[in-house]
């Protein structure tokens, strides 16, 4: 690409349109003013009665309960799959009956008709917080699920997530995506865009950036133990990987050019750059100190936007090589790309299903608007719903994409399958885009 060829010109207008969508994402909002509805992935969803936790001592407030309760109950709501029956409705005390097989009346239950029940106990001591959590069949009268968690107070959310993970493994078989992280572009009610980490179900923000200026496109490795992103923090378009164990931030320097985002590989040890150098944009791997492990692709279009699969071995990208931007597939060893999108001029944001099999992009059609399509390249887009920035969870079934619905960005929870939305998970003060999902934290 040259500045004095028709298609160098293209190309580099192209390159500032994008610019300056990340800078204002000003065209989704604007034509994004419609209804939603919103429903869960089947067409109807079992009722469950979630109860408090027998205090077993050390709990006497019911705080750590109440805390395990509402983000276990607030996962159950996001996972579309069920509706929880109101507890003034509950017939039998928490505190006075049991909360294992044989110890309480299964007929409590189905008198109120919960198809499913959560009961357990909660301990605090000296050694932290001990809590077991059980699930069972009511019509069948069988446990179907039971977890033991012991740690620090602090750590009971996550246990309520792990336990939200579990439920799901045990009613569908899969199990959930809540014990996992979301990165994503915030301002939270103030004027700067920041960096932030956050759980799917949004209880707690943490605060990666914290400068004056403008920061974008998170990119997350499987563990949510590293974070890299773009800032605009020394006036131009630099990359930074942030290490959440450390709370150190590292900015990634290389003598190839200007390093104007990128994507960071599943383990952490090194991310794909796009590289910006005499008018053309290419993609590089190079380790976290900056140096280049391999050149991806050549030439002298624009190629940004990277993207890797769970294994690190295959990168999609957008590349304007053909004339528009598109959607374009290849091995993170090396070798050729091969074109994934054709129906559409301006396909960018590619984002990889967990097993490989799919894609999900942007496709500009007046407003944005999320697809997926295979990716092998064969067959037609699916059209899900109106929005940006799509991001897979780790089980496949949801992804997380932004979106102007109700004025502000937010971030909405979306059936993969069938582009129903679930439910808006970020307020709308919170003006979020640009979501990356991790992997699981844990077992």
């Amino acid at each position: 690409m040259t500045g004095q060829s028709s298609g160098g010109r293209k190309g580099v207008r192209w390159f500032s349109v994008l610019i300056g969508l990340w800078l204002a994402l000003a065209s989704a909002r604007a034509r994004a003013q419609v209804k939603m509805e919103f429903t869960g992935p089947g067409s109807s969803s079992a009722p469950i009665a979630i109860s408090q936790l027998k205090n077993l001592g050390g709990d006497d407030d019911g705080a750590l309960s109440d805390r395990f309760i509402d983000v276990l109950s607030r996962d159950v709501r996001l996972s579309g799959y069920f509706r929880i029956i109101n507890p003034q409705s509950y017939i039998e005390s928490p505190q006075t009956s049991g909360y294992q097989l044989g110890q309480f009346n299964f007929g409590d239950w189905s008198s109120i008709n919960a198809e499913f029940l959560v009961k357990g106990s909660v301990r605090r001591g000296d050694d932290g917080v001990t809590i077991e959590a059980f699930l069972y069949d009511v019509g069948g009268q069988r446990q179907l699920a039971g977890k033991r968690f012991q740690g620090p107070p602090q750590e009971v959310p996550r246990m309520a997530r792990r336990f939200a993970d579990a439920l799901l493994q045990a009613v569908t078989g899969k199990r959930g995506p809540f014990d996992t992280r979301l990165a994503m572009v915030a301002t939270q009610g103030e004027r700067f865009k920041e960096i932030y980490l956050s759980t799917i179900d949004g209880v707690g923000m943490f605060r990666v950036t914290n400068n004056p200026t403008i920061n974008l496109s998170p990119s997350l490795d499987h563990s949510a133990g590293r974070v890299l992103y773009v800032s605009y923090k020394t006036g131009a378009p630099e990359l930074y990987l942030y290490d959440l164990a450390t709370r150190r931030e590292t900015r990634i320097v290389s003598h190839l050019g200007s390093l104007l985002g990128g994507a960071v590989m599943p383990d952490g040890n090194a991310v794909v750059a796009a590289i910006e150098r005499g008018g053309a944009t290419n993609l590089f791997m190079l380790d976290t100190a900056g140096n280049e492990i391999r050149q991806l692709t050549h030439g002298a279009s624009i190629n940004v936007d990277p993207a890797l699969n769970a294994d690190g071995s295959l990168m999609a990208f957008t590349s304007d090589r053909g004339g528009t931007p598109q959607i374009y597939v290849m091995s993170t060893s090396g070798g050729a790309a091969r074109r994934i999108t054709y129906q559409g001029d301006y396909n960018t944001n590619p984002a990889f299903s967990p097993d490989g099999s799919k894609l999900a992009y942007q496709s500009r059609k007046g407003g944005f608007q999320i697809e997926v399509i295979s990716a092998n390249g064969g067959g037609e887009p699916t059209h899900l719903a109106a929005g940006q920035h799509p991001s897979w969870s780790p089980d496949g079934r949801y992804i997380v994409f932004s979106s102007g619905f109700s004025g502000e960005s937010r971030l909405y929870l979306m059936q993969a399958d069938t582009g129903k939305i679930i439910a808006p998970i970020t307020k709308e003060e919170s003006n979020a885009t640009d979501p990356a999902w991790s992997w699981w934290l844990g077992d």
